[in-house]
């Protein structure tokens, strides 16, 4: 009993040190004949009831060692040598900041059914019309930018057709 205990004390040393010390598997391999050859043995010597009970130990023990190791790994001075840093992301980067526009005046470069685009100015920036369609070529007032939606409306004077009366 004493083998086998030492066996999967050291099957699951051997875990925790492929987590640690990446072997390409071999250190992996180790652990899983350590923890095979010492389930064998508890078997041989306690009986079937009692290695059952071992197995379903070892089923619950080793996802949550390695789950823990990993967890551990960021925090340890080598740990933190062998994980790359993530990009380092500017706030509201990805998303360009069209608050600017706000009541801004411009032309509908396509029919907006609700989406489309507009154009301001020499930009062309894609557009949400705030309710029904408007033809392209239709003067439209920005009225707010919800995240990457612009949502605008027929200017005053405009009919949503197209045509000015």
């Amino acid at each position: 009993m004493i083998l086998a205990t030492v066996l999967i004390v050291a099957g699951l040393a051997l875990v925790l040190a492929e987590v640690f010390f990446p072997s390409l598997g071999l250190l992996g391999l180790l652990a899983g004949g350590c923890i095979l050859a010492g389930t064998v043995i508890f078997f041989e010597e306690a009986g079937s009831t009692l290695g059952f009970v071992l197995i379903g130990v070892e089923i619950v023990l080793i996802p949550l060692l390695i789950r823990q190791a990993f967890r551990w790994l960021p925090r340890l001075p080598f740990g933190r040598r062998m994980l790359l840093e993530g990009p380092a992301t500017p706030p509201g980067a990805g998303v360009e900041a069209l608050d600017r526009l706000v009541g801004q005046e411009g032309i509908a470069a396509t029919d907006l059914r609700p989406g489309g685009i507009g154009r301001f100015g020499e930009e062309r920036i894609s557009v949400v019309a705030r309710t029904g369609t408007i033809s392209k070529g239709t003067p439209i007032i920005v009225l707010g930018v919800e995240g990457p939606e612009v949502r605008v409306a027929p200017a005053p004077g405009a009919a949503p057709d197209g045509r000015n009366p």
